[in-house]
């Protein structure tokens, strides 16, 4: 087991347990299944609008994934394809999450080889603890929040309404309570988002036990979250920019022959490149020290018989763009994961004293071992 000493100290660990290939493997393997699935719900509910709106809004967006609480004028039926896809992506990352802490707890457990094979093995059986513990959570704020927004529904009754609004008002009291209770759950709710894939493989808990764990650590150890928390953001905050400014000069030096040898090619290759990503290429290297090779100058596209060559050249570079992207994310989602877990582990021995670092099976062998009368 490694040593730790279950405080803040523990927490920078992190930065070790974070920065692991299996880890960022998880979740960029993760984020390409979300983003495809995100893209095709997208571009399949354009094709059934139907006239010009694929077209249109592959000349506008591209290949670059536009929130469904953008500003963008859509149908609704390409809205609700995505929220679809913006469910499918949360559902996809906590699963990831718990994956990447099951490997975590192993490691801070001492099993150093636990595979992604054997964590995604133990997600099987345990996912619908994960999302059903979200579930739940929403449809008790959900349940609670239906109870004033009926209160007002009824009052707006003709003849009826009045009156029923002054008999209600005598609950009062029960009123603010429950609102109090609304935003305890609203609060643990946000929390949860953080530590159910941390409970779920630290402990192996059902639904129910895990919601339980929810309300146990911020009722008891609200500021250690705050805290901790605010630590483990701090750590993003510095080592996720290292990797991406390794990730982004580690393709530019790969990439500066090409603009070298190749200057007015290169160019070509990133004008489509940056069209396809909705001009995302040209405002990022808009920033200071993104592009000091050159690498990611912007020209015309090419013409003639060089069109269908450029124009594959960019196809790749553009999907090797994305994929840079993404493993820099996958490595913020993989410190955040790994950060939770220690995080949770820290909480729950502060608040209970349970070690959730010592194995099950140790913790079996050893109970065994006492209750072993010795024979010298």
């Amino acid at each position: 087991m490694e040593k730790c000493y279950f405080d803040f100290r523990d927490i920078f660990q992190v930065i070790r347990y974070g920065f692991s290939g299996r880890k960022i493997s998880v979740h960029l393997i993760g984020l390409v299944l979300a983003y495809l699935i995100y893209e095709i719900l997208v571009y399949l509910s354009l094709l059934t609008v139907g006239g010009t709106a694929a077209q249109d809004f592959w000349n506008q967006y591209g290949l670059l994934p536009v929130p469904p609480f953008g500003d963008a004028e859509l149908t609704q039926i390409t809205e609700i394809a995505m929220w679809i896809g913006t469910i499918s992506f949360a559902c996809i990352f906590f699963l990831a999450s718990t994956v990447v802490s099951k490997i975590t707890v192993e490691q801070l457990r001492g099993d150093f080889f636990f595979s992604v094979g054997d964590a995604v093995t133990f997600l099987k059986t345990h996912w619908k603890s994960v999302l059903g513990a979200f579930v739940s959570l929403l449809l008790i704020l959900i349940f609670l929040a239906l109870i004033p927004f009926s209160i007002a529904g009824l009052g707006k009754l003709p003849i009826i309404g009045k009156p029923f609004l002054m008999l209600t008002s005598l609950f009062m009291p029960i009123g603010f309570f429950l609102g109090v209770l609304i935003a305890l759950i609203t609060v643990v709710f946000g929390v949860s988002l953080l530590f159910v894939p941390a409970v779920v493989a630290t402990t192996g808990a059902d639904a129910f036990e895990t919601i339980y764990q929810q309300f146990a650590i911020v009722w008891n150890k609200p500021w250690h979250i705050v805290c901790y928390e605010t630590l483990l953001f701090l750590i993003k905050l510095i080592f996720v920019p290292i990797w991406a400014f390794f990730c982004l000069y580690g393709f530019s030096i790969v990439l500066f022959p090409v603009r070298l040898l190749h200057a007015e090619e290169m160019k070509a290759f990133m004008s489509h490149a940056n069209g396809w990503l909705s001009g995302a290429i040209e405002k990022v290297t808009a920033l200071p020290y993104i592009n000091t090779l050159g690498v990611f100058e912007i020209g015309s596209g090419a013409q003639g018989a060089a069109a269908f060559t450029t124009t594959v050249t960019a196809i790749f570079l553009t999907i090797t763009i994305l994929m840079g992207a993404a493993l820099v994310v996958a490595h913020l989602f993989s410190i955040a994961s790994a950060g939770n877990t220690v995080i949770y582990t820290i909480l729950r021995k502060k608040l209970d004293g349970q070690n959730l670092l010592v194995p099950p099976d140790s913790e079996l062998t050893e109970t065994n071992e006492a209750q072993t009368p010795s024979r010298s």
